[in-house]
């Protein structure tokens, strides 16, 4: 039997974006997503807790889809809460924010309708794209002349979606999020923001920049990831309650998968307990360690190189592939875990390193990480 992995997996190593799982590794942490530090804080005593013993939560798996056998009262009262906490309607929970852009895309679009898309927006958003039916066209990321012309230009028959990350997941930098719910208002236009990276992070008391701009009643849907600064693990589509009777009939990544175990269904809600209790102190305490790092890093004469404004994820441009490599390597042998992204995940000349900057980071452990950065150009 010929081996045709063997040659494709070859093409992938010949290419420079071969990938491996690493398993444990030790090291001071600018790589994860975990913002403020929850995913390693205990659930304080809120009501936000496991709500007492019912028939769901003595189950060890969801045992079906939650149009089957999967679904109970007590996810609906925790969806209920998501969605006053963040100031929508409703919630549906999804087993993963990926599946969550996925099903809600795919779900969404239809022949005679027209998706228009910030062109950096996540690959999850990417394959729900793919799976719609709808014309979808990228504009030039936040680019809001071009967005106004294709929304000039598309079809009036079908729907009209426009597609944006809040807070962009590889350059770190905001959506102008009021500008674009202007725009969408003028043409009839539908907003979907994927909040992956400002949800629990950004507003008051993580709810998110929608909620902070007052923006719910101009946004059709929102998606909250809870694998980021949540601390946790899953997704959920917040908006009306007809998008969500929608997505129950029509979302074949929703009816199809089985349902969240309670295990995951009381991380969410104990995610937004944390939240309740150590978002101020936990930002505040973000907030001084971005202004310390990019204020020694200007110092150190790398500003240049430094992108990412004032938020956590801090990109460093190391183009080439084999470049960013090595950089990796360096950070890694010098106890740091930085993460090098390579093309095509990004534009090839666009290589970096994303850094990924915590409430619990240290003055110390940002030195050494600057000072590596520093003796990049005496790397092979």
């Amino acid at each position: 039997m010929a081996d045709f992995l063997q040659q494709r997996l070859a093409e992938i190593a010949a290419a420079g974006t071969w990938r491996t799982l690493g398993g444990t590794l030790a090291g001071v942490d600018f790589w994860s997503n975990d913002y403020l530090g929850l995913a390693r804080t205990q659930v304080p005593g809120t009501s936000l807790q496991k709500r007492g013993e019912t028939a769901a939560s003595t189950w060890s798996g969801a045992t079906g889809s939650r149009s089957i056998s999967g679904d109970a009262a007590e996810w609906h009262g925790i969806e209920a809460d998501i969605a006053a906490y963040h100031g929508y309607p409703t919630a549906l929970v999804f087993n993963s924010g990926y599946t969550a852009n996925l099903g809600l895309l795919s779900a969404l679009v239809r022949r005679t309708d027209t998706l228009l898309y910030d062109e950096l927006v996540h690959a999850s958003c990417r394959d729900g794209i793919r799976l719609g039916l709808g014309k979808a066209l990228r504009f030039p990321h936040n680019d809001l002349l071009a967005l106004e012309r294709l929304l000039a230009a598309a079809r009036p028959d079908g729907q009209r979606f426009v597609l944006t990350e809040s807070r962009f997941s590889m350059d770190g930098d905001l959506a102008p999020l009021p500008e674009l719910a202007g725009l969408c208002a003028r043409f009839g236009a539908q907003l979907i923001v994927d909040e992956a990276h400002s949800g629990g992070l950004e507003g008051r008391a993580g709810a998110g920049l929608v909620a902070s701009h007052g923006l719910q009643d101009q946004v059709f849907a929102t998606i909250i990831t809870y694998g980021k600064a949540f601390g946790t693990h899953g997704g959920a589509v917040l908006g009306s309650q007809n998008l969500r009777e929608y997505l129950i009939n029509t979302c074949r990544p929703f009816i199809y998968t089985t349902g969240p175990a309670p295990d995951q269904w009381y991380g969410i809600a104990g995610a937004y307990a944390k939240l309740a209790n150590y978002h101020a102190s936990r930002y505040a305490a973000l907030g001084d360690n971005i202004a310390y790092f990019r204020s020694a890093a200007e110092r150190a004469g790398l500003g240049v190189s430094l992108s990412g404004g004032e938020g956590p994820i801090q990109i460093f441009s190391t183009p080439g592939n084999a470049a960013v490599l090595a950089a990796e390597a360096a950070c890694r042998r010098a106890g740091l875990l930085v993460k090098g992204i390579r093309s095509p995940t990004v534009a090839a000349g666009a290589e970096r390193l994303r850094i990924c900057l915590h409430a619990y980071n240290t003055a110390a452990e940002m030195d050494a990480l600057l000072r590596v950065l520093a003796g990049l150009g005496d790397v092979d």
